[in-house]
């Protein structure tokens, strides 16, 4: 994984030339769990590297879900990528993050058994699991041609709940939202 963000970062350093800048940016969206269960993302931004043709994001995230008949859920999310510009506005991303995930089942009360066979009232807070996740992106530049950049983008997402699933099942989430830059360094 280190080898594949090293030859990326190598790729588009050189690629971009001197011309590159990095850019603060933050934005926001929906953050659709299993695609339809709502929720809200927040996020910051730092784009290295950034021309007109890419940049290396480095993101993090903050969002939370709702799951009517199962959990809420509350996530944060750090991860890096690779964004391609094209000059008709149109742009897309990858981006492998990790993060941490707290779900609260929604219910009126969790039972447990002990290993006497004694039966009690349980938390409703989930263990803490850890959040690896694959997020692919499309989007498009509202502001061609100008250093501060007003993005909207659809953004699927795969991610895992570990160790409270098994590595063979993921969840998969939407997210649409919008991204602005707030401020460019050369």
């Amino acid at each position: 994984m280190k080898r594949l963000t090293c030859i990326i970062a190598i790729v588009v350093f050189t690629a971009t030339g001197i011309d590159a800048q990095t850019k603060l940016n933050i934005g926001a969206g929906y953050f659709g769990h299993t695609l339809v269960h709502p929720g809200l993302i927040v996020e910051g931004e730092m784009e290295f590297g950034a021309t007109d043709a890419a940049s290396i994001p480095l993101r993090i995230s903050v969002g939370s879900f709702v799951h009517n008949r199962n959990q809420y859920g509350i996530f944060l999310d750090a991860g890096i990528g690779f964004r391609q510009y094209f000059k008709s506005g149109i742009f897309l991303e990858e981006n492998v993050g990790v993060g941490l995930i707290e779900s609260l089942l929604h219910s009126d009360a969790v039972y447990q058994v002990d290993e006497n066979g004694n039966i009690s009232e349980g938390s409703r807070w989930m263990p803490l699991d850890l959040m690896p996740s694959l997020t692919l992106g499309l989007g498009y530049n509202l502001t061609q041609g100008s250093d501060m950049r007003n993005l909207v983008w659809m953004r699927p997402k795969i991610y895992w709940q570990s160790p409270h699933k098994n590595s063979s099942t993921f969840a998969l989430a939407l997210q649409l939202g919008y991204t602005h830059t707030i401020s460019l360094k050369n």
